[in-house]
């Protein structure tokens, strides 16, 4: 994992609330261990999460998700074929939709400002205008909610919230969505 990488935040998380023991590997993404040779044999993608388990590996961070609710019985995978397809929605909306416009602004508002390089206003602009819409969509869904699927909590908790874990630091509007921010706030 990369500490700073909301994608490998989120499997870390979901290792630790099933009590799952992980052997955790910071990689330093400026010395490009994710592109060493060693790693890319694990995700040929040189991307984080990833996890080894004996010779199995998965890798993208829903993937991931999904393999470690698979370790134990629970219900974050979904009790019927109905939840399974609505935590398979927001997880895919997540990775489409969300992530995508989250990226930049996690890039421009916190990391380049930490690195005391200038934020493209254009891009974070962009960004922020979609995320609204997103945010929108999602403020309506958790209406009267306190999970995105039935009444606990699933991977697509995980999946979507994971994309939050710099939200105050890239400056996401969560205060015009106040079910998104009450959401988060319970997760």
């Amino acid at each position: 994992h990369w500490p700073m990488s909301h994608n490998a935040g989120k499997a870390r998380a979901l290792a630790r609330y099933l009590g799952i023991e992980v052997e955790e590997i910071a990689l330093s993404m400026q010395d490009k261990d994710h592109k060493a040779d060693s790693f890319l044999a694990i995700n040929p993608m040189g991307q984080v999460p990833a996890i080894k388990d004996g010779d199995y590996s998965v890798w993208e961070a829903n993937a991931v998700l999904i393999y470690l609710a698979a370790q134990s019985p629970n219900d974050l995978l979904g009790q019927s074929a109905q939840e399974w397809g609505h935590i398979t929605q927001w997880m895919t909306w997540q990775s489409v939709e969300l992530s995508p416009v989250v990226v930049p602004l996690h890039v421009e508002n916190y990391f380049k400002p930490v690195r005391g390089i200038d934020a493209d206003a254009a891009k974070r602009d962009t960004a922020l205008a979609k995320l609204s819409v997103l945010l929108k969509v999602l403020d309506d869904a958790l209406d009267g909610k306190d999970h995105l699927v039935g009444d606990r909590l699933t991977v697509a908790d995980f999946a979507v919230a994971g994309d939050f874990t710099h939200a105050k630091n890239a400056h996401f509007p969560l205060s015009e969505f106040p079910n998104v921010a009450r959401w988060l706030a319970g997760i």
